[in-house]
């Protein structure tokens, strides 16, 4: 009788460690059940609120430019543009191709800053220009703009919605 219990105790241990093994290596993560982050271009390119960006960054032929790494994007949404003045991406993409990418790079720095971390002053954009910031307590302005959506992560660095279109004057 004893030797038949500690059989059977035996028996559902080891069957209780097979169990407790295969459910380990069950809940493993393989590559393909992990979600990749986005590039700026694919959130940009994924979203309704920026058609008008969308067409001037084709336009401009600089998609695989927003897939740099380690970038800033002021992203100015469709609202951003009307607020601007500009009523469709066609009154950008009508410029001469050199004033189109440069729009673009206005809007772009070579860094990754977090919201808090965009300093005071002045930002090189890529296109050369200087970006003015101004923090106000907890707000940052650039140029006219104020930031409307902010640190949306991406893989190659982030984009802060903007609600006016970046320009030098």
């Amino acid at each position: 009788m004893k030797k038949s219990r500690a059989k059977t105790l035996k028996v559902l241990f080891y069957l209780g460690a097979f169990t407790f093994l295969l459910s380990i290596s069950a809940c493993q993560e393989s590559d393909s059940d992990v979600v990749k982050p986005k590039t700026i271009a694919e959130i940009i390119n994924q979203s309704n609120d920026f058609t008008f960006l969308q067409e001037i960054i084709a336009s401009g032929k600089m998609g695989d430019a927003l897939r740099t790494e380690n970038l800033t994007l002021f992203a100015p949404n469709d609202a951003a543009f009307r607020a601007s003045g500009i009523p469709s991406a066609s009154v950008i993409t009508a410029l001469s191709a050199d004033s189109v990418v440069s729009f673009i790079n206005y809007h772009l720095v070579n860094k990754r800053y977090e919201y808090a971390d965009i300093p005071s002053g002045n930002l090189k954009a890529l296109n050369g220009y200087n970006i003015r910031v101004t923090k106000q307590d907890t707000i940052v302005i650039l140029n006219k703009a104020d930031v409307s959506l902010k640190n949306v992560n991406a893989a190659n660095g982030i984009v802060h919605v903007i609600d006016r279109v970046l320009t030098d004057k």
